[in-house]
């Protein structure tokens, strides 16, 4: 099994999910909660023992590990700035790291020792016969570097906006870069990895490395990513909205609305961000513009087979928890039309993982996702409308009659 077919299956994908959640501004109202946690586990009994030693076999003391490594940033003179988030633990005198909380463990030990230049890399969840302490050496780490490009945008006189990449080792996550810029950065062990990239404005397109023993730097080269459907659309007619089960509060055609702002809203029930942050900007927005200004129309989208609803009355089923308890009994009162699941490829020559026909059409692979369209029927762009300045974008675009 390859990462394609394994970090985009549908187990994979709720790790996928879970990321997008750690990246977003929702994740920080988790983190007093988190801590607190810390805290109450503390005294739990470890469900597994890891030793951490080096090449000699001694102990690795003050090594780091935690649920998603995340290097945040890069500077080619102090080097990356990396950290595991309020989910670290350390190596203590013995190279002892004690995992106690199941919820944080993803069947994946990452462990760096950034003074030593020392990294683990372990996916632990499949050994059947674990021994305590189950004993990792540690390596010497390779600086792994891989620059993103995207021909397509440069032709339309734009650049890869925030790149994302993250890089797999056993069909698991074990390294997440973002703020880099257009190069990658991986802190890797010797082993074989499947590197991902992802951002704002390309599609996600894959790599396989090899780094050898000894290896300190490896070079994985410069990829071509294709650019996502919606910018190579910007300022031409919107695709209208196609491969639909059922609506809610609907149908609506996008020919309809022409003479409005309309957005499209692409999101899930499944989707941290899209009910806890996304949904709620829609109904400030709906409280703040009429619906003569502005139109709203969700296209609800599954990540997986399991995610995908039916019908209006199934949907309604998902969030009625989501709507007594975080939206205030607030309703979707806009149109909603519930796409079907099926794989697709995102470019004619790319691997099936878009999960929609919708999701392509626009070239949607994040979640929650704002396309804006103007009074003409035209893609104005995509929008984050936690950001004062996109909101003002909107505003601007609503003004304008």
């Amino acid at each position: 099994m390859n990462l394609t077919t394994g970090l985009f299956a549908e187990k994979k994908m709720r790790l996928w999910r879970y990321l997008m959640v750690l990246m977003s501004p929702v994740f920080v109202s988790l983190v007093v909660a988190a801590e607190e946690q810390n805290k109450a586990t503390e005294k739990v009994k470890p469900f597994l023992t890891v030793k951490l030693v080096d090449e000699a076999g001694k102990p690795v003391v003050g090594a780091q590990t935690g649920m998603v490594v995340i290097v945040n940033g890069y500077d080619p003179n102090q080097g990356a700035n990396w950290t595991f988030g309020h989910f670290e633990l350390k190596s203590d005198a013995k190279g002892l790291i004690r995992f106690r909380d199941p919820g944080k463990y993803r069947g994946m030990v990452y462990a760096r020792h950034a003074g030593r230049g020392l990294v683990a890399v372990k996916r632990t969840d499949l050994i059947e016969d674990k021994q305590s302490p189950l004993v990792l050496t540690m390596y010497p780490e390779c600086h792994v570097t891989w620059q993103i490009k995207s021909s397509q945008l440069t032709r339309i006189g734009k650049e890869p906006v925030e790149v994302r990449g993250f890089c797999g080792s056993d069909d698991l996550i074990c390294v997440w870069c973002s703020e880099t810029g257009s190069t990658l950065h991986f802190y890797l062990p010797p082993g074989k990895y499947r590197l991902v990239a992802a951002g704002e404005t390309i599609c996600p397109i894959e790599k396989n490395i090899e780094i050898r023993a000894g290896e300190t730097k490896h070079d994985a080269g410069t990829a071509d990513a294709s650019a996502k459907k919606w910018i190579l659309l910007e300022g031409k007619p919107a695709p209208e909205i196609v491969d639909i089960q059922e609506w809610k509060n609907g149908p609506v055609k996008l020919s309809q609305l022409r003479g409005k702002v309309v957005i499209l809203e692409f999101w899930g029930w499944w989707c941290g961000p899209c009910v806890l942050s996304g949904i709620p900007e829609l109904f400030k927005l709906r409280e703040q513009y009429s619906q003569e200004e502005l139109a709203i129309v969700g296209i609800h989208t599954p990540y997986g087979e399991d995610d995908e609803v039916n019908s209006v009355k199934e949907l309604d089923a998902r969030l009625a928890k989501v709507q007594k308890e975080i939206w205030k009994g607030k309703q979707l009162d806009f149109p909603v039309a519930l796409t079907r699941f099926q794989k697709l490829p995102y470019t004619p020559e790319g691997e099936p993982i878009a999960n929609a026909k919708m999701n392509v059409e626009y070239g949607i692979n994040s979640f929650p996702s704002t396309i804006v369209i103007d009074r003409q029927g035209n893609i104005f762009g995509n929008l984050k409308l936690w950001k004062q300045s996109d909101r003002d974008k909107l505003k601007q675009l609503i003004k304008a009659k």
